[in-house]
């Protein structure tokens, strides 16, 4: 039996996924989150695709995905072929002038990206999200950013947080 940690949502979901632990048997794989068993199911009436966004799993007209740690084993374990990369999304406005700053703009589009793949763990993408803050913080107080540049760029990276209402800040 082959085990692997893992992250389950239904295709399309936006909330955060349920952790769970997938165990893998020549006949069964099984979702288990804490003590409760999610989900059972014989792999002879399964379908998996590897997708960019996680493991896409069909049974009896239901599919789930599975955002796995360790992506690479868990397909070998399942004989699924695994896609190739895809380039991450940038959603911040390209910049409008060559400077010093403008590879935060490049940045805060990786982190965007980041947050919006399950082929990051969110502890990662967080922890990039912070550093840049703190980063964008430093640059202005030292005085190495304008302010107006600094309001726009950390408006964009605090607009990243889920549930965040813009309209209110």
């Amino acid at each position: 039996m082959s085990s692997f940690n893992a992250r389950l949502r239904l295709p399309g979901q936006s909330r955060i996924p349920l952790g769970v632990e997938v165990d893998v048997t020549d006949e069964r794989i099984t979702l288990t989150s804490g003590d409760r068993e999610v989900a059972k199911w014989s792999l002879e009436k399964i379908d998996v695709s590897h997708l960019s966004d996680g493991f896409h799993i069909k049974v009896d007209g239901e599919e789930v995905v599975l955002s796995v740690v360790e992506p690479a084993r868990f397909a070998s374990e399942l004989g699924v072929v695994t896609p190739a990369p895809t380039p991450r999304v940038r959603s911040v406005p390209a910049p409008k002038r060559t400077d010093r700053n403008d590879d935060l703009r490049l940045r805060i589009g990786d982190i965007a990206g980041a947050l919006t793949t399950d082929s990051v763990a969110p502890e990662t993408a967080f922890a990039e999200w912070l550093g840049l803050l703190k980063e964008l913080n430093s640059r202005h107080a030292r005085g190495a950013m304008p302010t107006p540049l600094f309001h726009e760029l950390n408006t964009y990276l605090l607009d990243l947080i889920p549930g965040r209402d813009p309209a209110r800040a």
